[in-house]
């Protein structure tokens, strides 16, 4: 049958009509093209779907066909035994059962010195970076674009090393070193700028630049990763650099934009290869009726037709997991619990003690209540205990490491994400769902897609599901055939309207080698803040902060009226103004008061736990709502409004206009959700981004001018959240606040060179181990440490 001459391929694979036909349709297009044509792919996720019989005869050729070699098909007719062959080949070339695709990408790396590609999220390229940074002899960075996607390739190269002579860090730092030989760091392009300051020290032979989509993103973000692609040229001239991305029609863009010639060193290329099948519905939100459509309207058909069954529900009574893609207000407005509510009350409460003690560990880091007090109650902890998992990127990196490992253990039913999940998170889905469709930003909308299906290492075809509203059926089809292209001219040599001017001086600092590596600041920016404008405000301000003796006032938290907390948030604002060289609008002082109260906390040594609690307590109008408590009077209480508190932006921004993140909800209404995100916010992308940087060079510098001691531990409070040098070692080594607590009276003694465990290591629990054991060596009969 030519493709052509079909009314509707689907129907007639429903129906059993014509299978032998269909079949040989998309074997004769696998066996010349491979797993490039999404039709063909959709044609064997129909047969197994609807006829799983006769699909089931075949499979192992497709498997073969495929290049799956990973999965061990069965070989059986003469076209398994020549794929059979070919992956035997690569198996004895490369030492893995890798597909054709991983193979040549790993061939490409190997001879180039920069090698740019694109390829689907299914393809694997991360087990290919895994064995190279495995069989590397040399100091590997890899960077990537979010803190989410540190967590996953942390865990997985953390498996497949299990020598400890390499230290696996998510930060850049020289520590270990009687034990260490080489360093592989996994970082975000904000973290890569450490690497700098230790060019000297460092061996690095590779970088990897995972998801380097991001270099397009219009956005200050786009600019950083520019950046760091740029200096690393500078800094590390001999080590390989790797760009990857997925769908990407142009990988060159990278050389391009980066000035690097194509040549027998370096170049780029596109695969097309998937290894996962897809099929496609719409869902008429009206009347609740899902469709079955095809992408390529002359192979499949032109008609979409009517599914006998609802796909995600039948998913989830199957024991499957649903990506649901919703924007972020929907979210934060709870829309989404009651536009899905259908499929949420097929969730049942999960008993698994493995499920219950990962919600246990994110309630406890979070701070929310277990259920005995009406305050810091979490939703999002209600939900996770049946299955249902919220994920964006304003959670907390240590609670997203928990959502992510409770999805990848099999408890996620209903996964409701944003964007976040565009990067290459390894949480894959039986069906995604498209309540959100962005025809404005294609890539995001592949990438989202690429979540529908499990490559399992199963030997069998695997496939998932992806569903859009009714009317985004012909849009859908638009975006997910068109090929899509990144800049080939960098944010660093392009105008960039609209950005603040710091952000420009950035740019040309970077572009003139104008960047002080010690302080992460530009030569202009670290001057300035050595001036005497600034000097002059330090004193006054280390004398409300430290006593006489030198040791730290702990100010009272509840009435700043009546103590110097006043004065102390007015000299940081003070420093910032300076810094800034302009006034602050009304929106960016109230965002500087609160991070500035953040980051004071987090010096005054307070817990995530902690901070969240405090700024609910005071938006939640806590101590008013107790003292109505204690009088009875309940009809007071509900009237009270929840206080002013200015949800986190990034500054600066003179376009920002002031408002309270819970306006005028009443104080007993208040989202402790909310406020998690909201603090996990202003720690992460504005006080460990912008504002520590700054504080910590001001009081630096003023200990290099003065010798004041107490600046010197001012800026360390500021960088580390300690002035103790075992407790910075132990952050060093990377433990948290919360490690520190059980792991402190373990520890005999700490430095660079190594940690001494005493007897007290062998009482710790399995998951205390876990953040230590790299570190453990023990001594055979001749002294020597053991791995």
């Amino acid at each position: 049958m030519m493709a052509t001459e079909s009314k509707n391929r689907i129907a007639e694979i429903r129906d059993g009509e014509n299978l032998g036909e269909h079949f040989a349709y998309a074997r004769e297009r696998l066996f010349k093209e491979g797993s490039v044509n999404i039709s063909v792919l959709e044609i064997l996720s129909y047969l197994k779907l609807f006829q799983p019989s006769f699909f089931a005869e075949h499979e192992d050729d497709v498997v073969e066909m495929m290049g799956l070699f990973f999965k061990k098909p069965k070989v059986e007719s003469f076209i398994s035994l020549i794929f059979s062959d070919y992956g035997k080949y690569i198996q004895a070339e490369f030492g893995e059962e890798y597909t054709p695709v991983q193979a040549d990408i790993l061939k490409k790396i190997r001879k180039m010195q920069t090698f740019s590609f694109s390829a689907p999220t299914s393809t694997g390229k991360s087990f290919v970076f895994r064995s190279l940074i495995k069989d590397a002899d040399y100091d590997v960075a890899v960077v990537v674009p979010s803190r989410a996607l540190i967590n996953e390739y942390y865990d997985r190269v953390h498996d497949i090393i299990d020598d400890k002579a390499v230290n696996i860090l998510t930060f850049v730092d020289i520590i270990n070193i009687k034990h260490a030989k080489r360093n592989v760091f996994i970082l975000t392009p904000e973290r890569a700028r450490e690497l700098f300051k230790l060019k000297d020290k460092l061996n690095i032979g590779l970088v990897l630049f995972d998801e380097a989509q991001l270099s397009d993103e219009e956005s200050v973000r786009g600019l950083y990763f520019d950046s760091i692609v740029r200096r690393v040229q500078k800094a590390f001239p001999f080590a390989k650099c790797i760009f990857a991305h997925p769908f990407i029609a142009n990988p060159e863009a990278q050389l391009k934009k980066n000035h690097v010639d194509i040549d027998e060193n370096a170049a780029a290329l596109q695969y097309e290869q998937k290894n996962v099948g897809q099929i496609f519905y719409t869902h008429d939100t009206s009347t609740g009726e899902f469709h079955h459509f095809g992408i390529d309207k002359n192979v499949m058909g032109d008609r979409k037709i009517k599914a006998r069954f609802d796909p995600i529900e039948k998913a989830i009574k199957d024991g499957g997991s649903i990506l649901i893609y919703v924007p972020k207000q929907h979210i934060y407005n709870e829309q989404v619990y009651s536009g899905f509510k259908k499929y949420i009350d097929l969730c049942q409460p999960i008993s698994d003690p493995a499920a219950l003690e990962l919600v246990e560990k994110m309630r406890e880091y979070v701070g929310a209540s277990n259920g005995k007090n009406e305050n810091y109650i979490s939703k999002t902890l209600e939900y996770l205990k049946r299955g249902i998992v919220v994920h964006h990127g304003s959670i907390p990196l240590r609670a997203r490491l928990i959502l992510e490992h409770f999805t990848q253990q099999g408890f996620c039913r209903i996964c409701f994400a944003t964007s976040t999940l565009e990067q290459g998170i390894n949480m894959p889905f039986d069906v995604v769902y498209l309540d959100r469709f962005e025809r404005s930003k294609p890539l995001s909308v592949k990438n989202l897609i690429g979540r529908a299906g499990r490559s399992t290492p199963n030997d069998v075809f695997d496939f998932g599901a992806a569903i859009v509203k009714k009317n985004n059926m012909s849009p859908f089809r638009f975006v997910i055939t068109k090929s899509e292209n990144i800049s080939e001219k960098s944010h660093l040599d392009k105008e960039n309207e609209g950005l603040d001017p710091k952000y420009e001086e950035f740019k040309e600092a970077i572009k003139t080698d104008q960047f002080n590596d010690e302080y992460n600041l530009t030569n202009n920016d670290v001057e300035k803040l050595a001036s005497d404008d600034i000097t002059e405000i330090i004193p006054t301000l280390l004398d409300i902060m430290f006593n006489e003796d030198g040791s730290l006032i702990y100010p009272r938290w509840d009435n700043e009226e009546i103590n110097d907390r006043k004065a102390m948030y007015q000299d940081f604002y003070s420093l910032y103004q300076m810094y800034l060289g302009r006034e602050l609008t009304a929106a960016e002082k109230s965002i500087l008061n609160q991070a500035i109260k953040i980051m004071l906390w987090r010096v005054y040594k307070k817990t995530f736990s902690l901070i969240c609690q405090y700024r609910y307590d005071y938006a939640s109008r806590k101590k008013d709502r107790d003292a109505l408590d204690r009088q009875g009077n309940d009809e007071e209480k509900s009237k009270l409004k929840s206080q002013f508190l200015r949800e986190y932006a990034d500054i600066p921004d003179m376009k920002l206009h002031n408002y309270s993140l819970f306006g005028g909800t009443p104080a007993e209404k208040v989202d402790y959700d909310r406020i998690i995100y909201d603090t996990y916010d202003y720690l992460d992308k504005l006080i460990g981004f912008k504002l520590a940087d700054i504080f910590y060079a001001i009081f630096h510098q003023y200990y290099e001018l003065s010798k004041d001691p107490r600046a010197l531990r001012l800026a360390k409070y500021i960088r580390y959240g300690t002035d103790v040098e075992r407790e910075i070692w132990m952050l060093r080594y990377g433990l948290t606040f919360e490690d520190i607590e059980w792991a402190a009276p373990c520890i005999e003694s700490i430095d660079e060179q190594e940690i001494v465990f005493n007897e007290k290591y062998d009482e710790l629990t399995e998951d205390q181990l876990a953040v230590l054991e790299r570190f453990h060596y023990s001594t055979d009969n001749k002294g020597q440490p053991e791995s």
